[in-house]
């Protein structure tokens, strides 16, 4: 089973630490997978493992995690972070709000609260904006992108499919994975 660590300022999300793993898990559990996106890559860049660990974030490699075990770190980065990422990877000079990187048995998501928050819709909370995101980093890990319109509609289709499997399972009381932060009515 993976392990998802989550470090840096997520407590400005709204969200919980639990309820952030919840959110990656239910990627997973949508797409009818394993929490393990290890070969299931469908065409995107697969990067070699940096030697960087994103300061800011105060991330640590674990002793003791070998490389079969799965690993997925989630780290809530200033924008100046993600925009020297973003540069250094995407050549893009700007902060944005999400960035992820796949290593075959380990990843990274890197978000930016202030983006997520300058970015969400009007009728959102931020908790809710840095779900959808989170579920859109995820989906990054399994190979989707948005490089194209057919491959935006199908990862739009793949975040609306999540999301909603989110909040039907916090209305149906499904054990533990209830979000009271994002129970406000459709």
């Amino acid at each position: 089973m993976a392990r998802i660590n989550v470090v840096g300022d997520f407590f400005k999300s709204g969200l919980t630490e639990a309820e952030i793993q919840s959110t990656v898990k239910a990627v997973f559990d949508t797409l009818g997978t394993p929490l393990s996106f290890s070969g299931l890559n469908r065409g995107s860049r697969k990067n070699e493992k940096p030697d960087w660990i994103p300061a800011s974030a105060g991330m640590t490699k674990r002793q003791g995690v070998g490389r079969n075990d799965k690993v997925l770190n989630i780290a809530f980065v200033e924008p100046e972070e993600i925009q020297k990422r973003n540069l250094e990877y995407r050549k893009k000079d700007s902060p944005t709000d999400v960035l992820s990187f796949d290593y075959g048995d380990e990843g990274d998501i890197l978000l930016c609260n202030q983006k997520i928050n300058e970015m969400k819709e009007a009728d959102e909370t931020l908790a809710e904006a840095t779900q959808k995101t989170i579920i859109h980093g995820a989906l990054h890990l399994y190979g989707f992108d948005h490089e194209n319109e057919k491959d935006r509609a199908i990862m739009e289709k793949r975040e609306h499919k999540v999301f909603k499997a989110i909040k039907h399972n916090r209305h149906s009381g499904d054990g533990g994975r209830q979000n009271p932060i994002l129970d406000k009515p459709e």
